[in-house]
Protein backbone atom coordinates (compact mmCIF):
# COMPACT_ATOMS: atom_id res chain seq x y z
CA UNK A 1 0.00 0.00 0.00
CA UNK A 2 1.40 3.38 -0.96
CA UNK A 3 0.43 6.51 0.84
CA UNK A 4 1.34 10.04 -0.11
CA UNK A 5 2.40 12.50 2.52
CA UNK A 6 0.18 15.54 2.63
CA UNK A 7 1.91 18.85 2.96
CA UNK A 8 0.91 22.44 2.57
CA UNK A 9 1.30 23.41 -1.08
CA UNK A 10 1.21 27.16 -0.45
CA UNK A 11 4.48 28.71 -1.50
CA UNK A 12 6.33 31.62 0.02
CA UNK A 13 7.76 32.34 -3.43
CA UNK A 14 7.53 30.96 -6.97
CA UNK A 15 10.40 29.20 -8.69
CA UNK A 16 11.46 30.34 -12.14
CA UNK A 17 10.68 27.93 -14.98
CA UNK A 18 14.27 26.63 -15.24
CA UNK A 19 14.27 25.69 -11.53
CA UNK A 20 10.77 24.16 -11.45
CA UNK A 21 11.85 21.03 -13.29
CA UNK A 22 14.87 20.65 -11.00
CA UNK A 23 12.70 21.08 -7.89
CA UNK A 24 10.30 18.30 -8.88
CA UNK A 25 13.20 16.04 -9.86
CA UNK A 26 15.08 16.48 -6.57
CA UNK A 27 11.99 16.19 -4.41
CA UNK A 28 12.28 19.70 -2.98
CA UNK A 29 9.31 20.73 -0.89
CA UNK A 30 8.37 24.11 0.53
CA UNK A 31 9.25 24.60 4.18
CA UNK A 32 6.49 23.69 6.57
CA UNK A 33 5.01 26.70 8.39
CA UNK A 34 6.43 25.46 11.70
CA UNK A 35 9.93 25.38 10.18
CA UNK A 36 9.61 28.96 8.96
CA UNK A 37 8.33 30.08 12.35
CA UNK A 38 11.23 28.32 14.07
CA UNK A 39 13.79 30.00 11.81
CA UNK A 40 12.24 33.42 12.53
CA UNK A 41 12.27 32.71 16.28
CA UNK A 42 15.94 31.68 16.18
CA UNK A 43 16.87 34.79 14.23
CA UNK A 44 14.89 37.09 16.55
CA UNK A 45 16.21 35.60 19.82
CA UNK A 46 19.78 34.69 18.80
CA UNK A 47 20.59 37.19 16.08
CA UNK A 48 22.17 36.29 12.75
CA UNK A 49 25.30 34.74 14.29
CA UNK A 50 23.36 32.48 16.67
CA UNK A 51 20.89 31.49 13.97
CA UNK A 52 23.81 30.63 11.69
CA UNK A 53 25.42 28.45 14.35
CA UNK A 54 22.23 26.46 14.95
CA UNK A 55 21.77 26.08 11.18
CA UNK A 56 25.37 24.92 10.88
CA UNK A 57 24.96 22.38 13.71
CA UNK A 58 21.76 21.00 12.16
CA UNK A 59 22.91 20.63 8.57
CA UNK A 60 26.68 20.34 8.54
CA UNK A 61 27.12 18.11 11.56
CA UNK A 62 24.30 15.73 10.64
CA UNK A 63 26.59 12.74 10.00
CA UNK A 64 28.53 12.99 13.22
CA UNK A 65 31.52 15.18 13.90
CA UNK A 66 35.00 15.43 15.43
CA UNK A 67 37.73 12.83 15.37
CA UNK A 68 35.67 10.65 17.70
CA UNK A 69 32.60 10.78 15.38
CA UNK A 70 30.33 12.39 17.93
CA UNK A 71 26.62 11.86 17.27
CA UNK A 72 24.67 14.49 15.32
CA UNK A 73 22.43 17.04 17.00
CA UNK A 74 19.56 15.38 18.88
CA UNK A 75 16.13 16.31 17.44
CA UNK A 76 14.68 16.18 20.97
CA UNK A 77 17.33 18.59 22.25
CA UNK A 78 16.64 20.94 19.32
CA UNK A 79 12.90 20.81 20.00
CA UNK A 80 13.38 21.60 23.71
CA UNK A 81 15.83 24.38 22.80
CA UNK A 82 13.27 25.95 20.45
CA UNK A 83 10.42 25.70 22.96
CA UNK A 84 12.66 27.27 25.62
CA UNK A 85 13.51 30.18 23.31
CA UNK A 86 9.79 30.81 22.76
CA UNK A 87 9.31 31.31 26.50
CA UNK A 88 12.51 32.97 27.78
CA UNK A 89 13.09 36.72 28.00
CA UNK A 90 16.72 37.80 27.79
CA UNK A 91 17.99 41.08 29.22
CA UNK A 92 17.67 43.97 26.79
CA UNK A 93 20.43 43.98 24.19
CA UNK A 94 21.68 40.49 25.09
CA UNK A 95 22.16 37.88 22.37
CA UNK A 96 23.06 34.51 23.89
CA UNK A 97 25.81 32.25 22.57
CA UNK A 98 25.03 28.76 21.24
CA UNK A 99 27.29 25.71 21.32
CA UNK A 100 27.01 22.11 20.15
CA UNK A 101 27.83 19.78 23.04
CA UNK A 102 29.74 16.51 22.96
CA UNK A 103 26.52 14.73 23.99
CA UNK A 104 24.72 15.90 20.78
CA UNK A 105 22.81 18.67 22.52
CA UNK A 106 22.82 22.45 22.48
CA UNK A 107 24.13 24.81 25.12
CA UNK A 108 22.83 28.34 25.48
CA UNK A 109 24.76 30.89 27.56
CA UNK A 110 24.33 34.58 28.30
CA UNK A 111 24.92 37.16 31.01
CA UNK A 112 22.08 38.23 33.28
CA UNK A 113 21.40 41.86 34.28
CA UNK A 114 24.17 41.75 36.90
CA UNK A 115 26.73 40.49 34.36
CA UNK A 116 26.76 36.96 35.79
CA UNK A 117 26.78 33.87 33.58
CA UNK A 118 23.68 31.76 32.90
CA UNK A 119 24.07 28.43 31.07
CA UNK A 120 21.42 26.00 29.91
CA UNK A 121 22.25 22.69 28.23
CA UNK A 122 19.57 20.91 26.22
CA UNK A 123 20.21 17.17 26.09
CA UNK A 124 18.20 14.46 24.38
CA UNK A 125 16.49 13.51 27.66
CA UNK A 126 16.66 16.53 29.99
CA UNK A 127 17.84 20.10 30.54
CA UNK A 128 20.72 21.13 32.81
CA UNK A 129 21.17 24.70 33.98
CA UNK A 130 23.53 26.90 35.99
CA UNK A 131 23.05 30.48 37.24
CA UNK A 132 26.30 31.99 38.59
CA UNK A 133 24.63 34.87 40.47
CA UNK A 134 22.90 32.48 42.89
CA UNK A 135 25.07 29.39 42.44
CA UNK A 136 21.89 27.57 41.48
CA UNK A 137 22.27 24.53 39.24
CA UNK A 138 20.25 21.49 38.45
CA UNK A 139 18.56 19.25 35.96
CA UNK A 140 14.91 19.39 34.88
CA UNK A 141 12.70 17.33 32.60
CA UNK A 142 11.24 18.67 29.37
CA UNK A 143 7.90 19.00 31.17
CA UNK A 144 9.48 21.61 33.47
CA UNK A 145 10.87 23.66 30.57
CA UNK A 146 8.34 26.48 30.88
CA UNK A 147 8.96 26.87 34.63
CA UNK A 148 12.73 26.98 34.03
CA UNK A 149 12.35 29.61 31.30
CA UNK A 150 10.28 31.77 33.64
CA UNK A 151 12.83 31.37 36.45
CA UNK A 152 15.77 32.34 34.23
CA UNK A 153 14.05 35.20 32.39
CA UNK A 154 15.29 38.75 32.83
Amino acid sequence: MNTALNYDTRREYDLTKDLQDLASWTGLRPAMPSETAREELLLRKLGPRGWGRVYHFRYFYSQGWSEDSRPPLSPRALDAFTRFLERITFPSGVLPSVFLTDASGLELSWEDRSGQSVQVEFRSESIEFYRAASGEEGEVSFEQLETLATRLSA
